[in-house]
């Protein structure tokens, strides 16, 4: 059993290519605006705070499975798994559901998290239409 080394961990999380790229490329925003999302949150919010935490491990989760799979080694969650599916769906709804409880009337939060909800709605369906779905 060979352990990971730094050289396995940049070719996971770097862009890949063909059709992997489409997927990091959709996944980084996400991560991306996320990260946003939770730096400009208002204080006093734990629940929205803890989903968003999990639409930034949902995005790095998913990241390392397609790359896995990209670079034909193991993944975390095969493609077609039904955990891939939550992960998928979860990036998708928790946003929305932190823009839901934030309580602060005008946060500046709402829309980095609006951008991560519609991202990964738009990795979601298109990851169960062309990958999921065959």
């Amino acid at each position: 059993m060979s352990g990971l080394n730094f050289q396995d961990i940049v070719a996971l999380l770097g862009p890949g290519t063909g059709q992997a790229l489409i997927w990091s490329i959709l996944l980084y925003i996400i991560f991306f605006f996320a990260l946003i999302t939770l730096f400009v949150m208002p204080d006093k919010n734990m629940i929205p705070t803890l989903l968003i935490l999990a639409v930034l491990l949902f995005a790095i989760v998913g990241k390392l499975s397609v790359a896995a799979l990209a670079l034909h080694k193991q993944p975390i969650l095969k493609n077609k798994d039904f955990g891939m599916f939550v992960i998928n769906v979860g990036m998708f709804v928790f946003p929305l559901i932190t823009i839901g409880m934030i309580r602060a009337r005008k946060s500046k939060a709402t829309g980095p998290a609006l951008i991560t909800a519609l991202t990964a709605g738009v990795y979601f369906f298109l990851f169960w239409f062309i990958v999921q779905g065959n």
